[in-house]
């Protein structure tokens, strides 16, 4: 539930008319409306670079460890200043990026399309759908090695 901050008054005139209105202004850190927990609000800007970094060089080991095992599948992962591009022929190129603003992990997956994930019990979790960035990586390089053999 939105809980109003204050309330604004607005004067509107048209035609002679004048209206006082009063605008509520809400605040929320989610887009649809869900609470999100305490632990995502509170994480420091630096325990957040930490993790990500952390979680971003963790992935490239294990995508070139892959990409070792199946050129054809992935015949290139780069990670350059929070962002990394992974590119699987069999769907296109992922885009996967650190969002400090947001201290977020965003995804751009020519699969399952965008979404960005918050770091909650130290993972990478959607607050949209609950689900975990390495599951949708893991699931979708998967489905792309298959494909590819």
């Amino acid at each position: 539930m939105r809980t109003p901050t204050r309330l604004r008054p607005i004067v509107a005139t048209n035609m002679g008319l004048t209206l006082n209105l009063f605008q509520r202004r809400f605040v929320e850190s989610s887009t649809d409306g869900q609470v999100v927990p305490q632990e995502v609000v509170n994480l420091p800007l630096e325990k957040y670079h930490e993790e990500a970094d952390e979680y971003l060089d963790a992935l490239l080991d294990n995508l070139e460890e892959l990409s070792e095992a199946h050129p054809d599948c992935i015949p290139d992962v780069e990670l350059s200043h929070g962002v990394m591009t992974l590119e699987v022929p069999a769907y296109g190129t992922y885009v996967i990026n650190k969002q400090p603003p947001n201290k977020q992990i965003w995804l751009a997956s020519p699969l399952s399309g965008p979404d960005r994930f918050d770091l909650l019990n130290g993972e990478w979790v959607s607050l949209r759908n609950g689900t975990k960035l390495t599951d949708i990586l893991t699931e979708e390089v998967e489905q792309a090695i298959a494909k590819t053999q």
